[in-house]
């Protein structure tokens, strides 16, 4: 794990109509096959009609994917453009379809069912297809026979998926063998092994930065494909299987779930903690609040006397109005743990940016003071790439410090870029400014005259996108900053009027003196 990376390029890849449709596809085909099994275990109770007869397993296999689809839909819902985060939640998703194979339905919609059951083979290259565009999201060069391997792999199970629908709905290929067109164990479990071996090689060849996030993330896709890969060496084409292999898989789907929660909002492999931050606080308090109603109001129930009737309702309404009135109280407790737990290190990071503004006033040149400026945003935001401009005197920008590849030495003072910053006098991402600008996101640093130069920032070597929570700080420090330099400035000119007046007073008690002097002569 001490290899060495490419510098990555960013990936602003948005899913076009066609992978829209696909993931609104899987998304309803997975929930509907969920949501069907558990009303065909609750309405129809001959055991040779379910898939898990014991309902305990059922229970626990249910409690599994649904999980497991809850995990792929936010990281849908949250891939901030990134390709890698789409494929990620796509095949995440697709794993967690039921088979409806043993379920009591008509022949034709058993052959839609298996159709579609099937397809989530196919589908199932999303898990390779995401590993490739992870590595190469960070850097990481890929042999280019691990990407031919992949490509034939899927253009092969799609064949065969095309196959078996025209054979079921046709009779085109009545004369070829049923055992040819089936999926073979090896093929089914094909793009599983790939996805564990290439996130294997982007752990060996990742830095010692990323390596850490690279393994979680290989351990977190493993144990939620290891339940696959075991009802794939299982099936003998009966659809039924061990009750280890059921409880095993649905163990694997639990925790590859919880190492995906925990490596997104621990360390930060897909950037989502932000938006689940408030999720997290907001849920559990509710959650407290709804269990601390319905446990105070069965004990008051168990517990007033049955002399007095009207009792329940009146102490109902009080822990109503209680609880209600603890909610802030609740609330701040809760967020401060979860920010502590999850959060903790962005807390710090945070604090020590502040740290630095606050000492900002001390600084007596404006050099030293946009050096050490640019060191701290840096550190704050882990990157390399930030460059800090001034305006000088003729209106344009021009660099001061620091350095960002591809960008120019001075840009002139009426781009597009400085509009908007005079305009939003607030960050922009630069990918969708239309601007001319490098980078990723452009900071202005403003001050009574207006923009008095902005500070640009570069990709992260991760990938990852800057939260609105950074967005702000650095906001906020590029224009405290701006102020302080403005103050540096006044005190400047303020030491340059003070010399020239010291100056003009020299000259003119030496005028008065020459003059003096000239007076004596002629007398």
């Amino acid at each position: 794990m001490h290899g060495s990376s490419a510098e990555p390029e960013r990936d602003t890849w948005r899913p076009n109509a066609g992978w829209l449709a696909l993931a609104a596809f899987v998304l309803f085909n997975s929930l509907a096959t969920n949501l069907f099994e558990i009303a065909n275990s609750i309405l129809h109770f001959e055991e040779q009609a379910l898939a898990v007869p014991n309902p305990l397993d059922r229970a626990i296999d249910d409690a599994a994917r649904m999980l497991m689809y809850g995990v792929g839909v936010v990281i849908l819902w949250r891939m901030a453009d990134r390709r890698s985060v789409f494929l990620l939640g796509l095949g995440l998703v697709s794993l967690t379809p039921f088979p409806l194979f043993t379920a009591p339905l008509e022949p034709l919609s058993r052959d839609v069912i298996a159709a579609a059951f099937n397809f989530m083979i196919v589908l199932s290259y999303a898990f390779p297809a995401f590993a490739m565009a992870f590595l190469e999201e960070s850097g990481i060069r890929l042999p280019a026979i691990l990407k031919w391997i992949v490509r034939l792999g899927m253009v092969l199970a799609s064949l065969l998926w095309m196959m078996n629908v025209l054979a079921g709905a046709t009779t085109l290929l009545d004369a070829v063998p049923r055992t040819w067109l089936a999926f073979p164990q090896r093929l089914s479990t094909l793009p599983y092994v790939l996805t564990m071996g290439t996130l294997l090689y982007g752990w060996i060849k990742a830095d010692s930065q990323a390596g850490q996030r690279m393994f979680l993330l290989f351990v977190a896709v493993s144990m939620s494909i290891l339940g696959n890969l075991l009802f794939a060496y299982f099936d003998k084409g009966t659809n039924v299987f061990p009750r280890a292999v059921i409880n095993i898989s649905s163990v694997t789907r639990v925790a590859g779930s919880l190492l995906f929660a925990y490596a997104i909002l621990k360390h930060r492999v897909i950037d989502l903690g932000f938006a689940i931050n408030r999720t997290l606080v907001y849920g559990a308090v509710a959650f407290t609040i709804l269990v601390a109603f319905g446990l105070v109001e069965y004990l008051a129930k168990i517990t007033i006397p049955h002399a007095w009737p009207q009792a329940g309702s009146v102490f109902t309404a009080i822990i109503a109005v209680l609880l209600f009135l603890s909610f802030h109280h609740l609330h701040h407790w809760f967020e401060h743990h979860i920010e502590r737990l999850f959060f903790h290190k962005w807390h710090v990071s945070e604090g020590e940016l502040k740290r630095f503004i606050g000492s900002a006033g001390q600084f007596t040149k404006a050099e030293a003071l946009c050096r050490e400026f640019v060191a701290e945003l840096r550190r704050y935001a882990q990157t390399s790439e930030v460059a800090l401009y001034l305006r000088r005197d003729d209106g344009d920008f021009c660099l001061e410090t620091g350095a960002l590849p591809s960008a120019a030495e001075c840009y002139p003072e009426e781009a597009r870029a400085f509009a908007l910053m005079r305009t939003e006098r607030e960050p922009i991402e630069l990918a969708h400014a239309h601007s001319g600008l490098p980078g990723e996101l452009a900071v202005p640093m403003l001050d009574q005259q207006g923009l008095a130069g902005f500070v640009l920032f570069g990709a992260k070597p991760d990938g990852s996108h800057f939260r609105p929570d950074e967005e702000e700080n650095i906001g906020w420090a590029a224009h405290q900053v701006g102020l302080d330099l403005q103050a540096l400035r006044a005190k400047m000119l303020d030491g340059k009027i003070v010399n020239l007046r010291d100056r003009l007073t020299a000259t003119e008690a030496e005028r008065d003196r020459l003059l003096a002097s000239l007076a004596t002569s002629k007398a």
